[in-house]
């Protein structure tokens, strides 16, 4: 393949990155829950904990990939997935991103603790609360410090990186960038549970491909996912019944 190839972000290599990224979560899983079972046999590992150490393997594993694409592709390909400054200035850039923020979780408080009561439904969380409350209960500083490396820092810029650097950009060379948000965001929604709670994820995700759209900087979308992250773990620090 020569360079020229290697540095064009097509649609077939944004979607080789969705299928990288669950290889490797299934690869994790694999050899986490094996590694358990070798070190510590006589020991049941609660199923947190290695959810917690795969998903945590896998982001690092992921972001080999990417490290690795990048350096085969060459700087040429930097900006194609959105590895340069913001298109507008950092300081307009940072405000949208709170304005972003604020709306998003004001609306994802209406579905949590409004709407979905009202269906009989309060009281769900997401995989990732469940996760940190154990931990928070039952772990010691080894697990709470992998599950904020996890949260706050390889989760947001590796799915950062797949959806709305590979998976969104390469869309949009082909389709309208309102299409490539929507179809990015079904596809980032669909890997997160419960259900029930699409919706916020199918919210929050338009919200980051917008960001990445009007900036064009994945650092901006990077930011964004990492505020809401940090957001939902002081509120899970701090007992509040907000959201989570």
């Amino acid at each position: 393949m020569s360079d020229e190839k290697k540095s064009q972000l097509t649609i077939k290599r944004g979607v080789l990155a969705i299928v990288a990224m669950y290889v490797c979560q299934l690869l994790a899983g694999i050899i986490t829950s094996y590694a358990f079972k070798l070190f510590t046999p006589s020991k049941t590992v609660p199923i947190e904990i290695i959810g917690v150490s795969s998903a945590l393997l896998s982001g690092i594993m992921i972001l080999f990939l990417f490290w690795w694409d990048l350096k085969r592709s060459g700087k040429s390909f930097y900006p194609q997935i959105g590895l340069q400054a913001s298109k507008i200035k950092n300081n307009k850039a940072v405000l949208l991103v709170i304005a972003a923020l604020v709306s998003t979780h004001v609306l994802a408080w209406i579905y949590r603790s409004v709407i979905l009561p009202s269906f009989d439904q309060g009281g769900i969380i997401a995989g990732g609360s469940k996760m940190f409350s154990f931990i928070q209960e039952n772990g010691g500083a080894l697990e709470m410090s992998g599950f904020l490396l996890l949260a706050l820092i390889v989760g947001p810029i590796m799915e950062e990186v797949v959806f709305r650097g590979y998976l969104q950009s390469s869309l949009t060379k082909r389709i309208p960038a309102w299409a490539a948000i929507v179809i990015t965001s079904v596809v980032f929604t669909a890997g997160h549970s419960p259900m029930i709670l699409w919706p916020m994820y199918f919210l929050f995700s338009i919200t980051w491909g917008y960001i990445y759209l009007k900036t064009g900087s994945l650092k901006m979308a990077i930011l964004i996912h990492i505020l809401s992250n940090l957001f939902y773990t002081v509120i899970g620090f701090a007992g509040w019944d907000i959201l989570a």
